[in-house]
């Protein structure tokens, strides 16, 4: 006998959600990395990839941040964009030559937000190797 599944007890997804921040080396490829290094960099990207769980066309406000080891804000992205539904997109964020070069070593935080709604963080480090 099969006991149906209480659709109570199953987690709700939202419906937009951050699948992953990943951060990559510029250059020819893409080079993943949570490390970045001053000496072989002049500066680097940031992938998200987001997941649209509705039968809708959804359009949203993508705010990013990053932070030093103080949580003082180092550069900051705000962008408008669209995914299909029961899509999922990546989309690139990019940390320019002038934001970087200001950047010292050690610890940061990037943080998003999905329409105003905090969705996850991630840790990654700078050295000057």
């Amino acid at each position: 006998m099969m006991i149906p599944l209480n659709s109570s007890s199953q987690k709700k997804r939202p419906p937009l959600e951050l699948l992953s921040i990943k951060l990559y080396s510029t250059g020819l490829n893409k080079v993943y990395t949570k490390h970045i290094y001053k000496s072989m960099n002049h500066n680097f990207g940031v992938e998200i990839v987001i997941r649209n769980n509705t039968s809708k066309l959804q359009h949203m406000k993508i705010v990013g941040y990053i932070y030093d080891k103080h949580g003082e804000a180092v550069t900051r992205w705000n962008r408008m964009k669209k995914i299909d539904q029961h899509g999922m997109m990546a989309y690139d964020f990019y940390v320019k030559e002038e934001n970087f070069s200001r950047m010292r070593q050690g610890k940061y935080k990037i943080q998003f937000w999905i329409n105003d709604k905090k969705v996850q963080h991630e840790y990654f480090n700078i050295t000057n190797k």
